[in-house]
């Protein structure tokens, strides 16, 4: 059977391609007449960017050994009011999404927010809190906790029901971590009635 032509000639230049690439290989270099080697030709680099990225491949995070406990010192953090303790449990480009979710799975208030300066002003609203701290206030526990690779999903239950005797909402969260750093929350509040 007969190549083409054209075939051929992409064949044998790939050929040459691959055997010039392995000529360039790790070979040593040649001393001069002189014995000596030849200098090293450097390269520029930009040192600032190097000691941001390095030249090294990422590495993954090394897992969290506890991540409930994470999640609790978390909580604390904003039920006490402080965000700035809160926020370092955030990595800086975390993201949170949250809105309300009807009893027909429509979704109202949805919210998207990036990053910890945008985070900020979320972290003393309900869901990212278990209390307000007011004592006609419900205080909300953690219930249905699962943890599952780098995610921990749990539903924050009220302790009492409205002074009406309604139920407050309940909020499902969810906490998806980079080691022990958050990287992603959803906090979906979900509405049993209207």
């Amino acid at each position: 059977m007969v190549m083409p032509m054209k075939k051929a000639i992409g064949a044998a230049t790939w050929a040459f391609v691959i055997v010039w690439m392995i000529g360039l290989g790790d070979t040593p270099p040649r001393p001069d007449a002189t014995g000596a080697l030849p200098a090293a030709r450097l390269l520029p680099v930009n040192l600032a960017a190097a000691a941001t990225t390095g030249s090294q491949p990422a590495t993954p995070p090394v897992p969290c050994p506890d991540l409930l406990a994470v999640v609790k010192a978390f909580f604390d953090a904003n039920d006490a009011g402080r965000l700035d303790a809160g926020l370092a449990f955030l990595m800086d480009d975390a993201t949170l999404a949250s809105w309300a979710e009807g009893v027909n799975g429509y979704h109202m208030t949805e919210r998207h927010l990036t990053g910890k300066a945008e985070i900020r002003g979320a972290l003393g609203k309900p869901g990212l809190r278990r209390t307000t701290g007011r004592p006609n206030d419900p205080i909300y526990k953690e219930t249905e906790a699962k943890v599952s690779g780098d995610t921990v999903k749990f539903i924050l239950r009220p302790d009492r029901l409205r002074p009406s005797g309604k139920p407050y909402h309940p909020y499902q969260v969810e906490l998806r971590f980079a080691g022990c750093k958050i990287k992603a929350l959803t906090v979906v509040e979900l509405i049993t009635w209207l």
